[in-house]
């Protein structure tokens, strides 16, 4: 019966190993994020003030990529920068100049896939 319950065990671990590997092996490709500022110290985040610099930041932690990036605007129109070269490593921002109030959605695109979107608010 301890042989049972050994065998069992380890299946388990094995499982729970298994499980956790494609995880950390697809980890995410890229890094992206919007920041009320325009350096590379901006922090990340979801309501900005109406007059503040915005910022769309992306990274490419695997690959030298194209990517695209575009804002949705309150009013629901939107507004692409396509074609913009990412080399492996190195943080790009793409100025955000509205200061419209309301909810903001930026969507990054690398190969014509969607790799990422945030949202953010600028306030009134």
């Amino acid at each position: 019966m301890k042989a049972v319950k050994a065998l069992v065990a380890t299946m388990v671990a094995a499982g729970l190993l298994a499980s956790a590997a494609p995880a950390t092996a697809g980890a995410a490709a890229f890094k992206h994020y919007v920041a009320c500022g325009i350096s590379k110290n901006a922090h990340p985040s979801h309501v900005c003030p109406k007059g503040s610099k915005k910022g769309a930041f992306f990274k490419s932690l695997n690959a030298e990529v194209s990517y695209s990036v575009c804002v949705k605007f309150p009013s629901g129109k939107n507004l692409c920068a396509k074609a913009q070269k990412a080399e492996r490593g190195t943080l790009y921002v793409n100025k955000i100049t509205s200061n419209i109030p309301g909810r903001h959605k930026v969507t990054w695109f690398v190969n014509n896939k969607r790799v990422g979107s945030f949202i953010f608010t600028v306030k009134r």
